[in-house]
């Protein structure tokens, strides 16, 4: 009898043993970091074959001697935060132009037929041209200097702004527009109590794409612009041949990104809609959330 019930609990503390690890297999958290494992090791494969290809090991020294502003050899020294420090005004004045004046022109659209015939064909073109194409293009109209970077920012970021309001503006129920005319409801009580609540979601998803898509037009135009910043600094490593450093300020650009992203946007985007969420179960909110995103780069 004892040994029988002895057995039993073996069997059990292996069963329960057996089924943590499964429910840790199947976890999100193991499937993310098996991912990011994938990827290292991916790389490092290809470093092991292409000479050229930097190994992840020498990158990351590589990165930590720029981050804290270590020697790399002779008077060249890492300078991670005088290079951020000058990309970042650029970078933010950028984006607060392309959302003043694409919410602007995206209301204009929005609540208004001839505007839309006038305009909105022109906001498909902007939206449709690469932002490399305005960085070759901003280049050539003001030279080097902070100009170009930011009036790049402006244009690629801007068309992702205004369309995302003309569709919050043209999802307004019709009836309620119409009611609202009928009425004679002055503009400004329409703009201010049916028209922005109704797109102030489409305003920050539109405020997603800007930033994801102004972070990446930084880097472009400081390539060919610029003598200073994240992308005048990938390109001082390219050019000098030293392809860990090149890869080193792609990771830093990626991952600054992403943390800004998932740390700080999402973040206010939970707490600017919660009462909106709160319908949504937590898969479809993070559904939801991922799908901004994804849509956004």
């Amino acid at each position: 009898m004892s040994i029988a019930v002895e057995r039993s609990r073996t069997t059990g503390s292996g069963g329960g043993a057996a089924d943590a690890i499964r429910r840790f297999i199947l976890s999100e958290r193991f499937a993310r970091v098996a991912s990011y494992l994938f990827l290292l090791l991916i790389w490092w494969l290809a470093s092991v074959y292409e000479d050229r290809f930097p190994a992840p090991l020498e990158t990351f020294q590589f990165l930590w001697i720029e981050v804290t502003g270590g020697s790399h050899g002779g008077i060249v020294r890492g300078e991670f935060l005088e290079h951020f420090a000058s990309t970042l005004p650029r970078f933010g004045l950028g984006i607060a132009i392309s959302m003043v004046l694409g919410i602007a022109v995206g209301v204009l659209i929005g609540g208004s037929k001839w505007a839309e015939a006038l305009l909105k064909d022109t906001l498909l073109v902007l939206l449709a041209l690469p932002a490399i194409i305005w960085a070759f293009l901003t280049q050539m109209w003001f030279g080097l200097g902070d100009d170009a970077v930011v009036i790049t920012t402006f244009l690629s970021a801007f068309p992702f702004v205004a369309v995302n309001v003309v569709q919050g503006i043209q999802a307004i129920p019709r009836e309620l527009r119409r009611m609202s005319r009928a009425f004679h409801v002055p503009r400004i009580k329409r703009l201010r109590h049916m028209q922005v609540p109704a797109v102030t979601g489409y305003i920050f998803a539109g405020f997603r794409f800007a930033v994801i898509v102004g972070w990446n037009a930084v880097l472009l135009s400081e390539w060919f612009s610029s003598s200073e910043g994240v992308g005048w600094r990938s390109r001082y490593w390219y050019d000098a041949n030293r392809y860990r450093g090149f890869v080193a300020w792609v990771i830093l650009f990626i991952g600054f990104i992403v943390l800004l992203d998932r740390l700080v946007l999402v973040r206010l985007q939970r707490r600017a809609f919660r009462w909106r969420d709160a319908q949504l179960t937590p898969i479809e909110r993070e559904t939801e959330e991922i799908d901004v995103g994804v849509k956004g780069a």
